[in-house]
């Protein structure tokens, strides 16, 4: 999530009359945390339901390949979500999101020595907890950025500069021949 964290460091220092790409920024991080609490969702699923232990490699063969379809989909919806965000914000974001880690915790990697699937369903629902949060923490910084001061000067020192009354020129007298 680096992409994430350029293109929130960028946004926050748009001047303020980009509010309609800020609003659409909010926009695509609230979705991605709507995709995280349904990925969540089916990870809470399988620990409601768990159904039969699976083998000890890989957490797909214990939730099954439907769940497993549903987080991928899920996953490719936030990484839509996620490109969108690092687009608006420039292309110094998004220069790299292609090589982030997912934003949704999947059901394709290995179980560690010792790890069941359930241990990793746990740790998947805490992830996308952790997730969220930091996606809200996201959209908070957006919200509470300001527009950068104008080369360090005040408002109040650019309205006198235009109102200050300039003194007259005397006319130059003309010359004698």
């Amino acid at each position: 999530m680096d992409s994430l964290d350029r293109a929130i460091d960028l946004v926050s220092r748009w001047k303020a009359d980009r509010g309609k790409q800020r609003a659409e920024v909010l926009t695509h991080l609230e979705s991605v945390i709507k995709d995280s609490q349904a990925a969540m969702k089916v990870w809470e699923d399988f620990l409601g339901k768990p159904g039969a232990p699976g083998d000890h490699w890989t957490i797909m063969s214990w939730i099954g390949p439907i769940r497993a379809k549903q987080l991928h989909e899920i996953n490719l919806r936030a990484k839509v979500s996620v490109e969108e965000v690092c687009r608006l914000a420039g292309p110094a974001a998004g220069r790299f999101v292609a090589l982030d880690e997912d934003v949704i915790e999947m059901a394709y990697r290995q179980l560690k020595p010792g790890e069941s699937g359930i241990d990793a369903a746990k740790t998947a629902v805490a992830n996308s907890q952790k997730t969220m949060d930091y996606l809200r923490g996201l959209i908070g910084r957006v919200r509470s950025a300001k527009a950068p001061a104008a080369a360090g000067k005040s408002p109040a020192k650019k309205a006198k500069k235009k109102t200050a009354v300039k003194p007259a020129k005397k006319k130059a007298a003309p010359r004698k021949k």
